[in-house]
């Protein structure tokens, strides 16, 4: 193969990628045919492209263009049926398709508002609960440390009263064992006095009748 011929091929190619890579749109014309040949009295390969149909270049030639419709038929249309960038009938149609969208994406964006600031509304309300619940657990909080420092406070005075309780009843046995000791040393006292009476009588006894004796021997002697 020559150099020449290399080149042109290799040329051809890139211009036949070129040419794929390119993209034509229908005319503002309602609906277009696509035909075998470079006439309009050859058949029609595809009927009733609408305005804005986009079609890949293949080819041209003396005013006509051969396209591949997107279900995939190749043909030829003339060149005033076509247009490089999508006609205006066709972009209106766009744009009347994104506003809508827009709109609905409005609508949806505007309940989804709706809702959130009603969300945000019952979180509030929910908020002023606790805080209104915080408030009241705390006051709580303040009166049980109170009742804890007078509990504790009737603890400690309940304490001191236990140990007064507790040294006077230790004062009381002590008393009570004084008591005890005294009673027993004036009965130890009682007995020896009730002893000694009785001593002191038998011994009266003993010697009254011996002095009645030895005064009688007395009395006879004279």
């Amino acid at each position: 193969m020559s150099k020449k011929r290399f080149t042109g091929l290799l040329i051809g190619a890139l211009l036949s990628s070129a040419a794929q890579a390119t993209t034509l749109y229908v005319s503002d014309i309602q609906f277009v045919s696509i035909r075998e040949g470079v006439s309009n009295n050859t058949r029609a390969v595809e009927r009733g492209l609408k305005s804005g149909t986009p079609l890949e270049l293949i080819e041209q030639s003396n005013g006509y263009t051969k396209v591949r419709t997107p279900s995939g038929n190749e043909g030829w249309v003339a060149d005033y049926f076509l247009s490089e960038t999508r006609v205006s009938r066709d972009q209106l149609l766009r744009l009347e398709n994104r506003l809508t969208t827009s709109a609905e994406t409005n609508n949806t964006l505007t309940e989804s508002l709706n809702e959130s600031q009603q969300t945000i509304a019952e979180l509030n309300e929910v908020k002023a609960l606790l805080e209104q619940e915080n408030s009241s657990l705390k006051q709580q909080l303040e009166e049980g440390y109170k009742i804890t420092e007078q509990a504790q406070v009737i603890v400690a005075e309940n304490e001191s009263t236990s140990y007064q309780i507790e040294s006077y009843k230790q004062q009381a046995e002590i008393s009570t064992q004084q008591l005890q000791s005294a009673q027993d040393n004036s009965q130890q006292y009682w007995f020896l006095i009730g002893v000694g009476t009785l001593f002191s009588g038998l011994l009266l006894g003993v010697l009254l009748p011996s002095l009645k004796r030895k005064k009688k021997t007395s009395d006879t002697w004279f």
